[in-house]
């Protein structure tokens, strides 16, 4: 019979408690319940604006994810759909942790979970980000992003324009 030693045992427990307590889910029709939780990790959305973003989930125009730590909404990422002859591609416009559960790999995590819940139909996924954030790009990077372009004031952050690094990922080959 093969011992554990105690350092391995607490580690084990502390992995079992983790996988216990965070949740990841695809917000639904039966998400608007999940205003005040996504208002929490987003000050600045107004309670009507809150439910206006998930009413449009709700009506399929994009997708929305969450990661839940003891049934608080903890980190959110959103793709939008595209039309027509780009109903194959989905932009990932918004992903956003929570400043205290940050480099704990919960972002790659809820990507890739994403990732695999997003229709089969769903080929590339593409997304801007601020060429500035190293972190960001790196993330991306590592989930298996590639850097395609540049986007000259790509975006507009407390009136100043920022260029954007601009990533591709390919999914669903089959």
């Amino acid at each position: 019979m093969n011992s554990i030693k105690p350092e391995e045992f607490k580690e084990l427990v502390k992995e079992k408690e983790i996988i216990e307590e965070i949740k990841f889910e695809q917000l639904t029709e039966n998400s608007l319940k999940e205003i005040n939780e996504l208002q929490k990790i987003f000050p600045n959305w107004t309670r009507e604006s809150s439910i206006k973003k998930i009413r449009s989930t709700i009506r399929g125009k994009d997708f929305r994810f969450v990661v839940k730590k003891n049934e608080e909404i903890i980190a959110h990422v959103k793709f939008l759909k595209k039309k027509s002859i780009h109903e194959h591609i989905a932009e990932m416009t918004s992903l956003i942790v929570n400043s205290s559960e940050r480099r704990k790999g919960i972002a790659t995590k809820l990507i890739n979970f994403s990732i695999e819940k997003l229709p089969k139909k769903i080929k590339l996924i593409t997304l801007a980000v601020d060429s500035k954030n190293k972190n960001a790009i790196n993330l991306y990077k590592k989930i298996g992003f590639k850097k395609y372009g540049l986007l000259k004031k790509g975006s507009k952050i407390r009136e100043k324009y920022v260029n954007n690094c601009l990533m591709v990922k390919e999914v669903n080959k089959n």
